[in-house]
């Protein structure tokens, strides 16, 4: 009776006319699978649980079969045949505004570019989880395969589930359901984790889901996972927890999570200024992170990155000089270090946007000039580290990003100098790849 009700849902199904064929194809084949199951001498061979498995899958699928993403509405059309659009609609989701196809029985989003992106199925062939029971049931096939004469097979239909699972992660994530998204991203490392492996990005998505729609719980959760895991995402982990600690005014829990964050990822944006922010609304002083700072670099003195993260800083607390300073002296530790001399570029060139976002608000001719030739100047300190970086970078998005710099600053000074003008042209002719 257990395992009868364990499948229940699998004998009730809605069909729309337009597939009722295939409807009926799928109800017998569940129908025989589920009934397999039933007896006990079918049911101790792992190969009746994973034919219940493969058909859940098989119906799951049949409404998007043959869909490929990425291909174009013409092409969809000419993969799935007969089957008519009822109608077209714009609709705005997470990343942008798709173009909805509506058929009988599923929704094809077409990104901007025009490339299916994900799809919706509105009706399945068949009533109940159909992934959550092929999980179930590939479950009961390893418990009565202890020695997993089947167990390729086994692994082999848990990567499609997973598969699946994240596909349908993504599609909610776009339509702007993100709880939903998270439950199922978390379904899906739970899957991964029933082939002895651990899905540590479907763990972090979960997690920062969660985060977003203040399901703080879940969110801590995962981020504490991925934390044990060793999956920093870039440091974004830390700070991304060390935030959730700070809504809930956690104050011991955000500084703790912040520290362990630097010692564990010293270059993330996110955990320095995460620890900018704590010390200065904490009222303590902020210097103290340069003990962090300081330690890491004795116990890594030729590592260029943590003097880099000290400019950092400093740029962050406006100490401008001590900035330039340090972003030196790591391109000095290592000539090859492109981000110290791009570090100092940046400084300049921001700090010359302020000076000339200032000069827009003044009144007086004189004053405007004033700060005009001042921005000019500071934008001019730029050229050289930016070149530096330009001729070392072998990284094609440093290069392109210090090339978008050097084009804009010679442009903008193309009157002081006669040779600025074919300098401008030397990196907009590199951007446009001539």
């Amino acid at each position: 009776m257990k395992k009868i009700s364990l499948f229940a849902a699998l004998l009730a199904m809605t069909f729309s006319p337009v597939i009722a064929q295939e409807v009926t194809k799928a109800q017998k084949a569940i129908d025989k699978a589920v009934a397999a199951t039933q007896d006990p001498k079918k049911a101790a061979k792992p190969a009746t649980w994973i034919t219940l498995a493969e058909e859940c899958l098989k119906a799951y699928d049949q409404p998007v079969e043959n869909l490929l993403a990425g291909s174009t509405q013409t092409q969809i059309k000419t993969l799935i045949g007969d089957q008519k659009v009822l109608s077209t609609r714009e609709q705005k989701c997470t990343d942008g505004v798709y173009t909805v196809d509506t058929y009988a029985d599923k929704e094809l989003y077409y990104n901007p570019r025009g490339g299916l992106d994900f799809w919706v199925v509105s009706k399945p062939v068949a009533q109940g989880d159909l992934l959550g029971n092929a999980v179930k049931a590939l479950e009961e096939a390893t418990k009565v395969d202890p020695k997993g004469t089947k167990k390729d097979k086994v692994v082999e239909i848990y990567n499609k589930l997973h598969d699946r699972y994240n596909t349908e992660a993504f599609a909610f994530y776009q339509l702007g359901d993100l709880n939903r998204s998270s439950a199922i991203f978390d379904t899906s490392a739970k899957v991964f984790e029933n082939m002895g492996k651990v899905d540590t990005m479907s763990i972090y998505y979960s997690a920062y889901m969660s985060m977003i729609t203040k399901n703080n719980t879940v969110a801590i959760k995962n981020f504490r996972r991925c934390i044990d895991l060793g999956f920093y995402q870039e440091g974004n982990v830390f700070s991304n927890l060390a935030d959730i600690y700070r809504q809930e005014k956690d104050t011991t829990s955000w500084k703790a999570t912040l520290e362990e964050g630097f010692k564990a990822y010293p270059k993330s944006q996110g955990v320095l200024i995460g620890l900018i922010n704590l010390y200065r609304d904490t009222k303590e002083d902020p210097n103290k992170i340069f003990e962090f700072i300081h330690s890491a670099q004795q116990n890594e003195p030729a590592n260029a990155s943590l003097y880099y993260v000290e400019g950092d800083v400093h740029k962050q607390l406006g100490n401008i000089e001590q900035a330039v300073s340090f972003y030196n002296k790591s391109s000095e530790i290592d000539p090859n270090y492109v981000f110290g001399t791009f570090g100092v570029g940046v400084l300049y060139y921001d700090k010359a946007i302020e000076i000339q976002d200032l000069a827009a608000q003044e009144v007086d001719d004189a004053k405007y000039m004033q700060l005009n030739n001042q921005m000019e100047e500071t934008l001019a300190k730029a050229i050289e580290p930016f070149t530096k970086t330009f001729e070392k970078a072998t990284d094609d998005e440093i290069k392109a990003a210090t090339a978008e710099y050097l084009k804009n600053i010679y442009f903008r000074l193309r009157d002081k100098d006669a040779s600025y003008q074919g300098l401008y042209e030397k990196y907009n002719n590199f951007l446009k790849g001539e």
